[in-house]
């Protein structure tokens, strides 16, 4: 029998907003008009225990007001919510301490003080004994190259230091579930790297689950699973692979050309983009068996090519676009 970490069903949620009028006299303007923002529509899925997923949308599709649910924060108009079997709005207190929250916008660090004294407060507040913190703190420092880093002010720690000390904060207690809001934003390619293997090692080690939210598309590629919300509604959910097959009748083809080549590349595909003498074009997959598309490779002027398979960021960019034509 399968474990569920999360269980969400029929979940709905929608707020009233307020804007102010844009015409007519100032006292006109004065008064607001009323309306009825639908954040989550009748969402439903289950996440296993252990399992690392990618919850993906764009600005207002309803991500943080799903985690928030989650959370506790909120509470749905209807619909059911179980994590880890409370329901997190009536069992808030309870569910806190099974629970971390990294938000790359914000810190749970104190600025004037030393990362290591944040750590310490941590401790007091989860009431984590000498022994397993001790133990706790060297593993994570070990894992993200810590160093004697966190023993500086965390004002004077860059912003890759910081996040990566914001992590060992989040995580300290030990919890059962993690939520992961854009978790590497602005932060450099090492810190990134850093944080990706501790995910991954802490899931492999722990069973820790793992929820993430995130418009950096390299960060997806630690989650196996992909929840895909757009205006409220789930319109994905599957396997990374299953999202990137979606347009796998596309190839991406980047020749580079001799200077002036007149070679007539755009009747095969959709010029993507251009640079320099470097030009990227999109095909179907058929075409890569046309002959004369392969005698157009061939031609003199085409330096050299290669063919590859669309990122995953082009094919949410066509994602998106689809479910816009469908509006």
């Amino acid at each position: 029998m399968e474990n569920y970490a999360i269980e969400v069903k029929d979940v709905s949620k929608g707020f009233k907003t307020f804007e102010l009028r844009r015409s007519g006299s100032f006292f006109h303007r004065l008064w607001r008009k009323r309306s009825w923002k639908q954040a989550l529509s009748n969402v439903s899925f289950r996440v296993k225990e252990g399992e690392i997923v990618a919850l993906l949308g764009r600005n207002g599709s309803g991500k943080s007001t799903l985690v928030k649910i989650l959370s506790g924060i909120l509470h749905p108009d209807s619909g059911s919510v179980r994590v880890l079997g409370f329901e997190p709005w009536k069992d808030r207190i309870k569910l806190a301490a099974r629970l971390g929250v990294v938000l790359g916008a914000h810190s749970q660090l104190f600025w004037n003080i030393s990362a290591r004294d944040s750590f310490e407060f941590m401790k007091g507040v989860y009431s984590i004994n000498e022994r397993e913190y001790s133990q706790r703190l060297k593993y994570y420092l070990k894992v993200l190259s810590l160093g004697e880093v966190f023993n500086r002010q965390v004002r004077s720690l860059s912003l890759g230091e910081q996040m990566k000390c914001n992590f060992v904060a989040s995580i300290l207690h030990k919890p059962k579930i993690v939520f992961l809001d854009e978790p590497t934003i602005g932060v450099d390619l090492p810190s990134k790297i850093a944080l990706r293997n501790a995910v991954l090692d802490l899931r492999a080690r722990e069973g820790t689950t793992f929820i993430l939210t995130t418009h950096i598309v390299e960060d997806i590629t630690m989650a196996e699973r992909v929840i895909l919300l757009n205006n409220g509604s789930i319109v994905f959910d599957g396997s990374r692979k299953q999202l990137e097959s979606m347009f796998g009748d596309k190839k991406h083809v980047e020749l580079r050309l001799e200077e002036g080549s007149a070679v007539d590349f755009r009747r095969y595909g959709k010029l993507i983009e251009k640079s320099g003498d470097v030009v990227k074009i999109e095909v179907n997959k058929s075409t890569l068996k046309n002959q004369r598309f392969l005698r157009m490779l061939n031609d003199k002027s085409v330096l050299d090519y290669r063919v590859a398979e669309p990122g995953l960021n082009f094919v949410l960019t066509k994602f998106y676009a689809k479910m816009d034509r469908k509006r």
